[in-house]
């Protein structure tokens, strides 16, 4: 019998903890309590951490409780795939080994349920940002990689990503819903491309806007955010589809 499977993407857990972060965790947490008791696989599609970098045995003190609540759920039978983001591609040892996460720190495939699914994070897919591409490759490559473990202290680092966090909160905050569709829908052909070659389903995550398209027997999903939506994809063993969670204390958007 077909387990389930969770999908969730651009959650942003943050490194400052205020009662609405402490809040969005309750949240977060609740749902990862059901993904346990269905006995489902989870799929974190990049940005699962507003930041996260691993400078071996040094990890980030405000992210104590979602490894341990990480290492619950791996500790109940429950397997977590792990695909890197734009905020959080630099995942070691630590969330592999000591937490038992599968991580995947590249785009791929993952064959589930008899469905071949294919996962990117969604950042750089957009072959016309150039600039973007560019600075993605720069900031990958296993040079620079070392050089930000070892020669800047992990302090600056975390008041860095504090800054660009809060700029790339702001911009998103300004686009507009037909914007962000309009970037939702340049992925199409590229998913397109992939349903021709064999693949079933085409996850991704990124752009902060949940949505769902059917073409035909396939299926291609952008699952949105647990920020403002706190949506998130679901398979039931037969179809994939797009929900959201219903929270209780804090602001929430309509599925578009």
């Amino acid at each position: 019998m077909t387990k389930s499977a969770y999908f969730l993407s651009d959650v942003h857990l943050r490194i400052q903890v205020d009662e609405v972060e402490r809040e969005r965790r309750r949240e977060l947490f609740r749902l990862l309590d059901q993904v346990k008791a269905e006995k489902a696989t989870l799929f974190i599609v990049g940005d699962w951490f507003d930041f996260y970098v691993e400078y071996g045995y040094v990890v980030t003190q405000a992210y104590q409780d979602v490894y341990a609540k990480m290492r619950e759920l791996v500790e109940a039978g429950i397997i977590i795939h792990y695909f890197g983001g734009n905020h959080d591609y630099w995942l070691g040892d630590f969330m592999s080994t000591t937490i038992g996460v599968q991580v995947h720190l590249d785009d791929g495939v993952i064959e589930f349920g008899g469905k071949n699914i294919y996962f990117h994070h969604g950042d750089g897919l957009d072959e016309n940002d150039e600039n973007y591409r560019r600075l993605r490759r720069v900031i990958r490559h296993p040079a620079f990689i070392w050089l930000l473990k070892w020669l800047i202290h992990p302090n600056l680092i975390h008041w860095m990503a504090l800054y660009l966090s809060k700029q790339s909160r702001k911009k998103y905050r300004k686009e507009t819903a037909i914007k962000l569709l309009n970037l939702v829908r340049k992925n199409y052909s590229i998913a397109e491309e992939k349903f021709a070659s064999g693949i079933d389903y085409m996850v991704t995550g990124h752009v902060h806007y949940p949505k769902l398209k059917n073409f035909d027997q396939n299926v291609f999903l952008t699952i949105g955010d647990f920020i403002n939506y706190f949506s998130y994809g679901y398979f039931d063993g037969v179809n994939l589809s797009l929900k959201q969670w219903d929270v209780k204390q804090l602001e929430q958007r309509e599925l578009p």
